[in-house]
């Protein structure tokens, strides 16, 4: 009876890994780069700028979307908005916005929710850098073709052809800023802003991180609860490949944003260093 049910806790141990291997821990690794990234922007732009420069002149749409991406994911799972101050232009510190908000420490929805309302900015972040380079500067990012990019690295034989097929599609990124974006038009320029303000907001915060980290453990239990369930009962646990493509997709998307945001990033460094700021 004991080997039995020991059994059936690592069956369903082995396949809650499984499928945050597949689905959670390439998305979480990239978000994380882009989180360090973001921080490095807002840290570089204050130090060419100053804190009321910076404000004014770039963060504050950067500061909506930011605070926006934690406001749109409380309702779905349930916590009251108490407070909101999407802006602030106080130099009296950096927090140039909140969302207050409250919750069930004892309903699991709502501990779910945490992690999501805390990641909503990198979220919402990431899909304003896609639409301002679709929609404004006219790169080639669209869905269909990140979804076509994830299913040949699923279908790639060996770990070399994934990342052969992940360098074409970077090199595709970069080949349409340089020869399909009209660098005399208003509209790739206000992209880059955009791409500036924004990425320099999508860094989180440490309570951010803590209530992220927290809603992620819940997440794993449920994911590990409802595995047991399946082992319990003799149905075959969820398999993850199926969903890989759309992961893949997710993680490109990620990538493609990190990859505009490191020349920005670059931009400013050199900046820093030449001004001796």
């Amino acid at each position: 009876m004991w080997e039995t049910g020991k059994s059936l806790l690592i069956q369903a141990l082995q396949s809650t890994a499984w499928q945050a291997l597949y689905l959670l821990i390439p998305l979480l690794l990239t978000g994380t780069l882009i989180h360090f990234c973001s921080n490095l922007l807002e840290i570089f732009a204050l130090r060419l700028l100053g804190l009321k420069a910076y404000l004014y002149l770039i963060a504050w749409p950067g500061t909506l979307v930011h605070e926006l991406g934690h406001a749109i994911f409380c309702s779905p799972f349930g916590h009251r908005i108490d407070k909101v101050r999407l802006l602030s232009f106080s130099t009296r510190n950096q927090s140039t916005g909140y969302v207050s908000h409250s919750y069930s420490g004892r309903n699991p929805w709502h501990l779910l929710g945490n992690f999501f309302i805390s990641i909503g900015p990198l979220l919402l972040g990431s899909l304003v850098v896609i639409l301002s380079l679709r929609y404004l500067a006219g790169v080639p990012v669209g869905p269909r073709r990140l979804l076509a990019n994830a299913n040949s690295l699923v279908s790639a034989e060996s770990i070399f052809s994934s990342l052969k097929v992940l360098n074409l599609s970077l090199r595709g990124l970069a080949y349409g800023l340089v020869r399909s974006v009209d660098w005399t038009g208003w509209r790739t320029w206000l992209a880059a802003y955009l791409i500036l303000s924004v990425g320099s907001a999508m860094t989180l915060s440490r309570e951010d991180l803590s209530a992220a980290a927290g809603g992620l453990g819940v997440l794993l239990l449920l994911g590990y609860a409802f595995n047991l369930a399946l082992a319990l009962t003799g149905i075959s646990a969820f398999q993850p490949a199926g969903l890989l493509p759309w992961t893949l997709a997710g993680c490109l998307v990620l990538i493609v944003v990190l990859a505009v945001l490191l020349p920005v990033l670059l931009v400013l460094w050199l900046l820093v260093k030449l001004t001796g700021r």
